[in-house]
């Protein structure tokens, strides 16, 4: 079953610009209507939409979720067997094969490109028949430390 936009819906085009397969039509300021037979349920529309009005694979509303809590998807290279099947899916180019080891060609892993990730909700983590693809939070970068303060002169 495919996300459904439901009549709350206010028209701002944000799915229709994330949609990786432009499967979302509709006019700005008017209700946008997801066409079922090229949706991906990669779950993209509801994490941007600001006014909770597309409902998910199981008719649940879909929550709208801020950048810093999108997951992204991470490789075992351990049990990544090179099949494809996640490059293949990804809509948005985040995964790549590379040589693993020193035999070039021979024994290729999938990568993740972090910054064309958009952690959508499982296309990647469902076709991998290994289980070498998992979606995390991303750690927040750390905060550098206030400096250092110079000892205050102690008056004589």
């Amino acid at each position: 079953m495919a996300y459904i936009i439901i009549d709350t819906c206010i028209g701002c085009t944000a799915c229709a610009k994330k949609c990786p397969v432009e499967c979302i039509a509709g006019v700005r300021k008017e209700l946008h209507v997801i066409d079922p037979s090229l949706c991906v349920d990669c779950g993209l529309c509801g994490y941007v939409c600001p006014v909770n009005a597309i409902l998910d694979d199981t008719g649940a509303i879909a929550v709208r979720l801020k950048p810093k809590e999108t997951r992204k998807a991470r490789v075992d290279p351990d049990l990544c067997t090179g099949c494809v099947f996640c490059v293949d899916v990804c809509p948005y180019d985040a995964l790549e094969m590379v040589d693993y080891d020193s035999a070039p060609g021979v024994n290729m892993v999938a990568i993740v490109h972090q910054d064309n990730c958009m952690g959508c909700n499982h296309l990647c983590t469902s076709v991998c028949i290994k289980d070498a693809i998992e979606l995390h939070f991303l750690e927040p970068p750390a905060k550098k430390p206030p400096p250092k303060k110079a000892p205050e002169p102690v008056p004589a």
